[in-house]
């Protein structure tokens, strides 16, 4: 039984890291996108060379052009289309109205998601980005922190009140935001009020742990950084598979958070959190809610209670309502006490 906790504990850290650095690659048999890009045939032409193969990413698609052009969709804005066009590509006639076109070099991206950042920081792209969501103090990667304060990359407000001016003035190419920014729509009238291309990220709706280290594909030919970002991808695909359980520990994970209204959300049973906890032997003891959406489901403390109480784990998120220990946790309601966990 302890091997089997100590293998459990293992892949869970190992997955964990992955969401916290959170990062696939063209198919082999796929030409790079990069082959074609000197190629003047196919300057101001779009002509098709091959669609990614996405392995676990369900939320976003790639699809390469002849002369390394590259046009990608989101799953937040299914009306749209973004094309990249190469450093001194002609932009193709005739593009639909729903065709954003970025060109390259993209060295002005403001991200308001820590955990692309976290990707982008891994490919080696941090020069690209002009500006982000979080001050300095708020960041645990140090090579953000280096540059923010060296002033190569700014503060340039939060996500729901960002300094429009300073996005203006620095001439921002580009703005990526989480979820969030949906609650906030006059935030995305104002970027479309002053012509900045922005998208929203969806990374945390994916299935699999490793569909959300896949975005870093996105960020690789938004950046030209491909290959880093098929490198990149591979190495963390490896390192799961190392240390994803062949057998069941027999081990039972509750999992949750409470919001600072008193709500409780626990992670749906397609969630990629709870597909973690499959990959590392254990069972989600709530896998029977929403088994096929991803994200959380609102329910009450009651209610997660009476399902989780003989878990054997408590993987508790302090995403709203954080606590420093289970003395605090006992404190908020005294049946945390009661957990076998």
């Amino acid at each position: 039984m302890i091997e089997s906790v100590k293998k459990m504990t293992a892949v869970l850290l190992a997955a964990v890291m992955l969401i916290s650095l959170v990062a696939c690659a063209p198919s082999k048999s796929a030409p790079s996108p990069s082959s074609s890009a000197n190629n003047d045939d196919f300057n101001g032409k779009l002509v098709l060379d091959h669609e990614e193969q996405l392995k676990y990413a369900k939320s976003f698609t790639l699809t390469h052009y002849k002369g390394g052009y590259t046009e990608f969709t989101v799953a937040s804005a299914k009306d749209k289309k973004f094309l990249i066009v190469p450093e001194g590509k002609k932009v193709p006639d005739g593009l639909a109205g729903n065709v954003v076109v970025l060109k390259q070099p993209l060295n002005k991206i403001t991200i308001n998601s820590t955990g692309m950042v976290s990707l982008v920081d891994a490919i080696g792209g941090l020069d690209k980005i002009a500006t982000v969501g979080y001050d300095v103090n708020d960041w645990y990667l140090d090579n953000v922190i280096s540059s923010m304060k060296e002033g190569k990359i700014k503060y340039s407000g939060n996500y729901k009140a960002p300094d429009f001016e300073m996005l203006t003035k620095l001439g921002v190419q580009l703005e990526i935001d989480t979820t969030m920014l949906l609650n906030y729509p006059a935030v995305m009238q104002k970027y479309d009020e002053l012509k900045i291309p922005y998208f929203i990220e969806s990374s945390s709706s994916e299935g699999h742990p490793l569909g959300r280290v896949e975005w870093v594909k996105l960020f690789g030919a938004l950046m030209g950084l491909e290959d880093k970002a098929d490198a990149y991808f591979n190495e963390q695909a490896a390192k799961v598979e190392k240390v994803t359980a062949a057998e069941k520990t027999g081990k039972s994970v509750a999992m949750f958070y409470i919001s600072s209204g008193d709500k409780v959300f626990a992670r749906n049973g397609g969630d990629y959190m709870a597909k973690m906890i499959e990959m590392a032997g254990g069972t989600y003891i709530m896998s029977n809610v929403s088994p096929d959406k991803s994200g959380t489901t609102s329910t009450t403390f009651e209610d997660v209670y009476s399902r989780c109480a003989n878990a054997d784990y408590l993987f508790y998120i302090n995403f709203a309502l954080s606590f420093g220990s289970i003395a605090d946790m006992i404190k908020y309601n005294p049946l945390f006490a009661n957990f076998k966990a």
